[in-house]
């Protein structure tokens, strides 16, 4: 889907422009400064497909392009009639990229984009699943939370709980997941209760937890990556927080 998607991201109906981009930048002599653009935007996919990147990860190369082929079809769109075709080709593109990329659509209808851009399927559920974590919260006994943590798999529940966890009284969460790490493991002291927050499909991350207790799942009302997410209640870690930090980061 890497191809077809950076054509919808910007829409189907900025392709002219952002070609337009590449042969003006390519020819214009004036511009030469500015031709690396065109070599670097197919170099720039290569490395994301290569790595198994994010499709949008090159669309700011891609805008690039496609503000440099404004100016050339501005000129020929001079005229009564070109003009109506440009407004409404600009119309046209801003429907069609806001439905695929931005929060517009009902949480019913996301099924139609969610197959090509799942980013919107993951801007919702986030109340549900911290929900869910208070509730596993509230079963570990008070005189055990000042010593206890949430911790989560990835940093899309890590993040939901740092914002919706202070309406239930959830302390800061922690999570392992990419550049979270580098926030730092719980301290050691933290030897109580271990609320785990992981994605349906992935027990792995079980295995540095101790006498972990089926929770809740999580319905987030669409089909997205934290549909059926587990909320367990562990006794402990299977070793310091430090210790097992470097074991449980990790990137994808």
């Amino acid at each position: 889907l890497f191809v077809p998607l950076q054509i919808v991201y910007l829409s189907p109906f900025l392709v002219p422009v952002w070609i337009a981009g590449i042969r003006r930048l390519w020819r214009d002599p004036e511009l030469r400064w500015a031709r690396p653009m065109v070599v670097a935007y197919p170099l720039l996919c290569v490395m994301v497909v290569a790595s198994g990147g994010k499709s949008y990860y090159a669309l700011p190369l891609l805008l690039v392009l496609t503000a440099a082929g404004c100016e050339p079809l501005a000129r020929r769109a001079r005229g009564r009639g070109r003009t109506a075709v440009l407004v409404g080709g600009g119309v046209l593109a801003a429907i069609t990229s806001g439905l695929a990329s931005l929060p517009l659509l009902p949480t019913g209808a996301l099924s139609a984009v969610n197959g090509i851009n799942a980013e919107q399927g993951e801007q919702v559920g986030w109340p549900a699943l911290t929900s869910a974590v208070a509730a596993r919260w509230s079963a570990i006994p008070p005189a055990e939370r000042a010593h206890a943590v949430i911790f989560t798999e990835n940093y899309g529940e890590h993040g939901a709980i740092t914002r919706f966890g202070p309406r239930h009284g959830l302390p800061t969460p922690y999570s392992a997941h990419m550049s979270d790490a580098d926030w730092g493991p719980p301290p050691d002291s933290a030897t109580g209760p271990v609320v785990l927050v992981y994605q349906d499909g992935d027990r792995s991350i079980g295995r540095f937890f101790t006498g972990c207790r089926p929770g809740s799942r999580v319905d987030t009302g669409v089909d997205d990556q934290e549909q059926g997410a587990h909320v367990d209640l562990c006794t402990g870690t299977t070793g310091p927080w430090s210790a097992i930090w470097p074991r449980l980061r990790h990137y994808y």
